[in-house]
């Protein structure tokens, strides 16, 4: 949902939509790297995926039961596409190679505690993982969430690690409201043809 108040500027979440939107093709491999409630999975799965597959990962029972609830709704033929898996985001499954898209959605568990959150150790080697297993002309895009001690440090440590890579390989942009320090930012990491 667009912020009303200043509407000539969209949201992260706004943002992030419409790359992923513009960036998915015919046969795309996706990963919700952390589907949390299973927002993110939903509008990959209705508005992005044609054909391909979505894989929707998250380390807690309560995320992948919200996310499998929510995926219910699609049609048949869109929940053939999706697998569901239990388990952190660092360490992915075999089969997630070859991937065009991976989306994470850090922080907690929205209406849960928020002492479970990701954490920066985890993330950089999630996202270390994903660059090796992303096509060339792929994206990974993060939402981070600097508003938690936790938060500002993964989105400083985010920014520092993909600010050192090849820029001959890979391009970054980081969408912020600069005068919200706290407020969710957007990180995007393309990987060259």
């Amino acid at each position: 949902m667009k912020n009303r108040k200043f509407s000539y500027f969209q949201s992260h979440i706004d943002l992030a939509h419409m790359y992923w939107k513009k960036h998915v093709k015919e046969g795309a491999i996706i990963v919700d790297a952390t589907c949390g409630n299973g927002h993110d999975s939903y509008f990959l799965a209705n508005e992005c995926l044609s054909s391909g597959h979505l894989f929707c990962i998250d380390l807690q029972k309560e995320a992948i039961s919200s996310t499998k609830n929510l995926l219910s709704t699609l049609c048949e033929t869109k929940r053939e596409n999706i697998t569901l898996i239990e388990g952190s985001h660092a360490s992915f499954d075999a089969r997630l190679t070859g991937c065009d898209l991976f989306v994470y959605n850090l922080g907690y568990l929205p209406g849960e505690t928020k002492h479970i959150t990701t954490m920066v150790d985890t993330t950089l080697e999630s996202v270390k993982n994903a660059l090796n297993r992303l096509n060339k002309g792929g994206l990974i895009s993060i939402t981070c969430y600097p508003g938690h001690e936790e938060g500002k440090r993964e989105e400083s440590a985010l920014l520092s690690f993909f600010s050192k890579l090849c820029p001959s390989e890979y391009m970054h942009v980081h969408s912020r409201f600069m005068n919200r320090n706290s407020s969710p930012s957007l990180l995007l990491v393309y990987k060259s043809l």
